[in-house]
């Protein structure tokens, strides 16, 4: 029996470890506890430092994508919209680039599909994946204004609507995050 096999067996039975079960859940996670982040290497679109430091005393929505991900690129002009809205909240929206190609791979990507407001950020180092225990894309991590991970959202979500706007709404006043807040997976219907 090959892994993936084992483990959705193993999932079925409630047997799975609970990282082997966070890989396939979709949705909000909220921690009981905020988490450290680790520092990261991000880079902007002329390849200076860009990381979160430069954020503390704002709450963050950090999206990780990647060009080559249906459901992250589909996200991707839900994210720019909610951009401005989200600034008014006291929430800033950064998008993360995974990709392999860097900057290249990012700006092709927001020219295809018109984004304007999202600033070019990438991962050259290519490690934020590992070091956010990014098991699956998209992924948009939850930060309080400590830049403390609170809430992680993963799949794709609906950015636009009601649930996301009381969510974000919380976040940036540095209310508790509940499950109730949660926005729906965004529906996929064609590639962006």
């Amino acid at each position: 029996m090959d892994r993936r096999r084992f483990l959705l067996a193993m999932a079925a039975l409630g047997l799975a470890a609970p990282a082997a079960q966070a890989k396939t859940a979709q949705g909000l996670f909220i921690h009981e506890s905020p988490k450290p982040v680790p520092a990261l290497d991000i880079r902007d679109a002329d390849g200076q430092a860009a990381g979160l430091d430069a954020l503390k005393g704002r709450a963050v929505l950090l999206n990780l994508w990647a060009s080559w991900c249906m459901p992250c690129v589909a996200e991707l002009p839900a994210l720019d919209r909610l951009k401005p809205a989200a600034a008014a909240k006291g929430v800033a929206v950064v998008a993360l680039s995974l990709d392999r190609g860097g900057k290249i791979a990012v700006v092709n990507t927001f020219a295809r599909l018109s984004v304007k407001a999202l600033d070019i950020r990438t991962d050259e180092a290519r490690s934020a994946a590992e070091k956010l225990n990014a098991t699956a894309l998209p992924v948009s991590l939850l930060l309080d204004n400590q830049g403390r991970e609170v809430a992680r959202y993963v799949g794709a979500a609906d950015w636009e609507g009601p649930k996301a706007a009381q969510l974000l709404d919380a976040l940036g006043a540095g209310k508790p995050l509940t499950p109730d807040m949660a926005p729906p997976l965004a529906k996929l219907t064609a590639a962006p």
